[in-house]
């Protein structure tokens, strides 16, 4: 993966760690919020989007492929 490839995957690997964020406080506004499904759902969204920031920000070195 080429530089600009792998901030691009970066990039994408951040969007949906807010897009989990997101869900998961529109999840926590709703009436029945306090109901075990959606608190479990809360709770692996927010785990979820964790892992994806920690890949997101991961440090890694650009690599490219060979075929053989």
């Amino acid at each position: 993966m080429n530089p600009h490839e792998l901030a691009a995957f970066r990039a994408g690997i951040l969007h949906a760690s807010h897009m989990a964020i997101i869900t998961a406080t529109e999840i926590e506004l709703r009436d029945d919020a306090g109901k075990l499904r959606q608190r479990a759902a809360i709770e692996a969204l927010h785990g979820l989007a964790e892992g994806l920031k920690a890949e997101a920000t991961a440090k890694t070195t650009p690599t490219t492929e060979t075929a053989e």
